[in-house]
């Protein structure tokens, strides 16, 4: 459960700094996956030890990014494309995180 949880962690963001790349300019690039990364770097400490009050507000902050690829779905050509390989990343992330939450005792990670 606990591999699942990191590779769909880092699944995703490999793939937030692959697609920024492809889809924009390379001197607009650093500053988007910047942008993009340093939310989802805040939550690596809860997604590496597991902790269900991290991983809950991963799954917040996650839905905001499907919010964007849902967006970027209306696009034409291989942003379109590349919005909805997100949004399947992006599910599977969240499903993962509520699989390792209910895989907790009760009350777990409340300090």
């Amino acid at each position: 459960m606990l591999q699942q949880l990191r590779l769909s962690y880092v699944v995703f963001l490999a793939f937030l700094v692959l697609s920024t790349f492809i889809t924009v300019p390379l001197q607009a690039a650093w500053v988007l996956v910047l942008i993009k990364l340093v939310p989802l770097l805040l939550f690596a400490s809860a997604v590496w030890h597991k902790k269900s009050y991290g991983l809950l507000t991963l799954t917040l902050l996650v839905l905001v990014y499907m919010g964007f690829a849902t967006m970027a779905c209306f696009g034409k050509g291989l942003s379109q494309i590349l919005a909805f390989v997100e949004l399947a990343l992006a599910t599977w992330l969240i499903l993962t995180c509520s699989k390792a939450v209910k895989s907790l005792p009760r009350g777990h990670g409340a300090v």
